[in-house]
């Protein structure tokens, strides 16, 4: 076999299996550093990630249109941490399931769905992969009663409906694998002939992927414009709020230089004493600069209070008045997801140093949405039933 299953988790890497003219296997550092397969940005995720993940191809794979990854098991841990396998897990996750065309997550039955670490990764990893995401209980022909099966699928949906904010469960697909025929399978064959047909439908869904490539493609693009265009009307407008506090201390500064300077120029135009011209002198600068520290604190404050989560939910609020009333779902969502790290690149860049994205650049986002995707969609399914009769 390619890879070797139990009822424990049998490795701890993540493996990509390809389609080649003769088997072969390569180390995590040659996988990830070959410029032609596309693992190279995993190398964000550090060097414990890389000497944890391998490349098989093999001979007998045969569909040459597929390429799979295998993920590690998952695990509880006694302590609760992201760094527990020395890397981060859930985020290796989102990083190929965002680029995956369709993604199996596997439940057995002594353990369905009941570490905590499986939840975390629904929740975080897998969030808004719905329309590519098959929840698979597998090894359903190890029941020996039917009630053992109707507890073991009972925990599933129960724990899953923890982290899944829908008051209808996706669709569970429950399998076996075919074994031997399943000669040493307690189930009675009514039961094998249905969990046999499910798998075939698990394949299926499988075989669709390369179709669906063009798809997803689409779909993702569709996604980041979304992000981008969410994460630039956010930080201007909270750009702008700095640059309105920026201005008005600035004019105060020049204020208290001006009326500095203009009694500094009667003293001296009504010839009034050298000492007093010279304490206006000495005052004026000790205000000026008094006020520009004083300021310089205020707007340091300020920064810290415009890019904390509560002021930024209140931006992207004004910004999406709109949506926010309407109750657009996809577009909290999608706040949801950048929310974390616009907050990140604020704080690092600083809010002085933000560039404003012009209108013009706005527009052309929209102009991505509601046309240019719109005609790809159209190109990549020639029988669009919105298309009219005639049209190219």
């Amino acid at each position: 076999p390619v890879q070797v299953a139990g009822v424990a988790p049998t490795d701890d890497t993540f493996t990509v299996i390809l389609p080649g003219p003769k088997d072969n296997d390569q180390d995590g550092p040659a996988l990830i550093g070959d410029p032609d397969l596309g693992f190279s940005n995993l190398r964000q995720f550090g060097p414990t990630l890389i000497h944890h993940t391998q490349l098989k191809v093999r001979k007998d794979v045969l569909n040459s249109n597929f390429m799979l990854v295998d993920s590690p098991g998952m695990i509880d841990s006694p302590v609760a941490d992201a760094g527990d396998r020395g890397y981060d897990f859930q985020g290796v996750v989102k990083w190929f399931a965002e680029r995956a065309d369709i993604v199996l997550l596997f439940f057995d039955p002594d353990k369905p769905g009941t570490t905590g670490e499986t939840l975390s990764i629904l929740l975080h990893s897998l969030g808004g992969m719905d329309h590519k995401l098959l929840i698979v209980l597998n090894k359903a022909d190890q029941f020996k009663k039917i009630h053992d099966f109707a507890r073991a699928y009972g925990s599933l949906c129960w724990n899953l409906s923890k982290v899944i904010p829908r008051k209808d469960l996706p669709r569970i697909f429950t399998m076996c694998l075919p074994v031997a025929d399943n000669a040493n399978s307690e189930a009675p064959p009514a039961a094998l002939a249905d969990l046999h047909q499910t798998r075939n439908d698990v394949v299926a869904e499988v075989m669709k992927a390369p179709k669906r490539r063009v798809d997803n493609v689409i779909t993702h693009l569709y996604d980041s414009v979304h992000q981008l265009k969410l994460h630039a009307s956010v930080s201007n407008h909270v750009r702008q709020q700095f640059r309105k506090r920026l201005w008005e201390h600035r004019v105060q500064e020049a204020g208290s230089l001006f009326m500095g300077a203009s009694l500094t120029s009667i003293t001296l135009y009504t010839q009034l004493p050298m000492q007093f011209t010279g304490g206006v002198v000495a005052a004026t600068v000790l205000g000026v600069g008094g006020l520009s520290w004083y300021n310089s604190l205020q707007l340091k404050a300020a920064e810290r209070n415009l890019t904390s989560p509560e002021e930024l939910s209140a931006s992207f609020q004004r910004v999406y008045t709109r949506e926010v009333n309407d109750a657009d779902e996809y577009t909290s969502s999608v706040w949801q997801r950048i929310r974390d790290p616009l907050k990140l690149q604020l704080e690092a860049q600083g809010l002085q140093q933000i560039s404003a994205v012009s209108a013009s650049e706005l527009a052309q986002l929209d102009q991505i949405v509601d046309e240019e995707i719109p005609a790809l969609r159209r190109v990549a399914s020639p029988t669009h039933y919105g298309k009219k009769e005639g049209e190219e």
